[in-house]
C-alpha cells in the first residue's frame, strides 16, 4: 500500500474516532457545557487543519502592505476561531435538529421565491464562507429541496456516518465525483424545480483566468455552464455571524447571466464576473472566509494593493 493511502486511511479513522466521540459527549451534556469541553479540542484541530501562516501568506497576496503584520495575524485568528464556532454549531445541531430554525435569521427571501418562480430552480451559489454548512440546512427548515455539492471523501465508513446524519441537517448531498454523474444529478434536481447549493470560490485550479485581489487565480465554470445547460437562476447566498454573535442567512438578487453569442465568451466572461462578485464578499468578511481554496498567482507589482485600498 502507498504511503500517501496509508496517511489516507488513518487520517479517516481519526475522523471518525473524533466524530463518533464529539457525539456521544453532545448526548450526554447540556448545549453550553458541551460547548465550553469541547471548544479547546475543537481549536487545536482548527489549528492543524487550517494553518495559521498559510492563512497570512494569502492575506499578504491580496493586501499586501495595506494592512499590517498584526492585521494580518488578527484576521487569520479570526478565521481560525469562525471555523471552530461553526464546527461547534454543526455538532449542536446534532443534538438539536431544530436548532438552526431558531438560531439563523434570513434576509432577502424575496429573491429565492422570484428565482424559484421562474419553473428551472436555483444554483445557490456560495462560498466557503461563514457556517456554509447550514444554508442548505436553513433552507431545508422552511420546506425547500435543498441538495449542496459536496466533495464526498473515498472512504465507505465515513460516506455511511454523513449518510447516517443527513436527516439532522435536512439536506441532501451530491457527490462531486464522479463528476458526470454530479452533472447528471444536479440537472435532474433543477428541472424538478428544486435548490442545489456550489460552494463558488474553489480558486485553486479551473480553466478560465480571472483576477482576485489583483492577483491572477483560476476557477472552475461549473456554476455558469450549468446555470447556461439548465437555465436556472444563479443566486448568490451566505451564512454569516454578524458582531453581536447571530447567524444570519443572506439571500442576494439572482446573477444575471450576460450572453453575447459565444459560447466560450459567455461562460468565461460570466465566470470572470463571480470571481469578482466574491472579492467584494471577501473584502467584507476577511475574518470569515478560509482562505485556503485559493491559489493566488503574481501579477504586476503594485495591483494587488491597489485592489485592497480600494476595499477600504
Amino acid at each position: 500500500m502507498r504511503p500517501r493511502r496509508i496517511a489516507d486511511r488513518l487520517a479517516y479513522r481519526a475522523i471518525e474516532l473524533l466524530f463518533v466521540a464529539f457525539r456521544f459527549v453532545i448526548r450526554c451534556l447540556p448545549a453550553d457545557s458541551f460547548r465550553r469541553l469541547a471548544t479547546p479540542a475543537v481549536r487545536l484541530i482548527v489549528r492543524i487543519m487550517i494553518p495559521r501562516r498559510r492563512i497570512v501568506k494569502n492575506l499578504h497576496a491580496a493586501f499586501g502592505r495595506s494592512y499590517s503584520t498584526a492585521t494580518k495575524a488578527g484576521l487569520a485568528r479570526g478565521v481560525q476561531d469562525n471555523f471552530v464556532r461553526g464546527l461547534i454549531d454543526c455538532f449542536l445541531q446534532l443534538a438539536d435538529p431544530e436548532r438552526a430554525r431558531r438560531k439563523i435569521a434570513i434576509e432577502g427571501f424575496k429573491h429565492l421565491e422570484a428565482a424559484l418562480a421562474r419553473g428551472n430552480g436555483v444554483i445557490a451559489l456560495g462560498a466557503h464562507l461563514g457556517n456554509f454548512v447550514l444554508v442548505g440546512t436553513r433552507l431545508g427548515m422552511e420546506g425547500y429541496c435543498v441538495s449542496t455539492l459536496f466533495r464526498v471523501p473515498d472512504d465507505e465508513r465515513l460516506r455511511a456516518l454523513i449518510e447516517e446524519h443527513l436527516r439532522y441537517f435536512h439536506q441532501q448531498v451530491i457527490p462531486s465525483r464522479p463528476r458526470r454523474a454530479a452533472v447528471r444529478a444536479m440537472t435532474d434536481k433543477l428541472k424538478r424545480n428544486e435548490i442545489v447549493f456550489i460552494l463558488g470560490d474553489n480558486l485553486k485550479e479551473g480553466k478560465v483566468e480571472g483576477s482576485l485581489f489583483g492577483r491572477r487565480v483560476y476557477t472552475p465554470r461549473g456554476p455558469v455552464s450549468l446555470a447556461f445547460r439548465t437555465g436556472a437562476a444563479l443566486v448568490p447566498m451566505y451564512l454569516v455571524r454578524n458582531y453581536d454573535g447571530k447567524l444570519t442567512l443572506v439571500i442576494e438578487p439572482e446573477l444575471l447571466l450576460i450572453r453575447n453569442g459565444s459560447v466560450y465568451e459567455d461562460v468565461s466572461g460570466n465566470t470572470r464576473r463571480i470571481v469578482g462578485y466574491l472579492e467584494g464578499l471577501i473584502g467584507r468578511y476577511p475574518d470569515q472566509w478560509n482562505w485556503l481554496t485559493v491559489r493566488m498567482r503574481k501579477n504586476p507589482r503594485g495591483r494587488g494593493e491597489r485592489s485592497a485600498q480600494r476595499l477600504q
